[in-house]
């Protein structure tokens, strides 16, 4: 048998036969610096308190601080802290102290750094300078991802202008309890633009929209490019989140020649006059789309103009 069969085969009996030994909460570590979660309970139960009912509370998983050295694990060793009643300084998670926002989150990603979590470095949020801690409450009492209890909330802190979008009358039902930032967003970083959680912004639509992906036998450019060229996403005032009426949204590209050329808008002699007196009937109701009804794209044989 080769060398390196039989080196690779030891490695996992040992791999299996030895266990997976944890440091019991509240024992000494070998420098003696370790005081355990009881001594932190002491000072700052309401921290404590919140941990035990969160995930990095339970105990019987090997992965979570409570089965290694409890508060310390993430505060580092407390004895120093204890002795001189908090005068001596503890390592602080918290956003806005003197830890700096990367320190913070090192502390974090050895743990979290798979997943979700995988693309934090180099993202958005890092690159401004956040931590894990300006979203993440860790002590809280939320089981689910210990950041509030909705990630509407936790989001909007920032976002008031996306907040704001989606009180408009048309938008996606985050509102109604039916969606969250994070359906569409990674926080933690992502490879598509506006930390969308996934290869593209289309390819996002389309995990709902899965009918307006195609392929179409004629396409409609706008739609294989960017869904954003005529729609936004987090509300409008226009229905379908158009970001502008019909037929002015479509004359922002198709206003050079032939029909459809001439702006439907009033000129400065029409004053006063209402826009359905000075225009045709291309105006009323859906404008373009009351001919051009398959805007995405179209699969009819004869439907090279979309209207059909």
């Amino acid at each position: 048998m080769p060398k390196s069969v039989l080196y690779i085969l030891c490695s996992m009996a040992i791999f299996v036969i030895m266990p997976n030994v944890q440091p019991a909460q509240g024992a000494d570590a070998p420098d003696g610096r370790y005081v355990g979660s009881k001594a932190c309970q002491e000072c700052h139960e309401e921290y404590y308190t919140g941990y035990l009912k969160n995930r990095h509370g339970v105990k019987a998983d090997p992965r979570t601080p409570a089965a290694g050295w409890g508060c310390e694990t993430c505060h580092g060793p407390g004895a120093a802290h204890a002795e001189s009643d908090g005068e001596t300084p503890i390592r602080s998670l918290k956003a806005g102290d003197a830890e700096s926002s990367d320190a913070i989150s090192a502390v974090c990603l050895k743990c979290h750094a798979k997943g979700r979590q995988a693309l934090w470095q180099g993202s958005e949020h890092q690159h401004r300078d956040l931590s894990c801690s300006s979203c993440h409450t860790i002590h809280a009492n939320y089981p689910h991802n210990l950041s509030r209890p909705n990630t509407d909330e936790t989001c909007n802190q920032c976002h008031k202008e996306i907040k704001a979008q989606l009180l408009r009358q048309s938008h996606h039902p985050l509102r109604e309890g039916k969606m969250q930032c994070s359906d569409c967003h990674n926080p933690h970083g992502t490879v598509a633009d506006k930390l969308v959680d996934a290869q593209s912004i289309n390819m996002k639509c389309f995990e709902c929209h899965a009918q307006l992906r195609g392929p179409f036998i004629w396409e409609h450019p706008p739609v294989t490019e960017d869904c954003l060229t005529c729609h936004t996403p987090h509300g409008s005032a226009h229905s379908a989140l158009l970001k502008s009426k019909a037929p002015l949204l479509c004359q922002r590209c198709h206003a050079n020649a032939s029909h459809p050329s001439v702006l439907s808008a009033r000129g400065s002699a029409d004053a006063g006059r209402s826009v359905y007196s000075v225009l045709d009937n291309r105006v009323f109701y859906r404008a373009c789309l009351n001919c051009h009804v398959t805007i995405h794209g179209s699969n009819h044989p004869s439907g090279k103009s979309l209207v059909r």
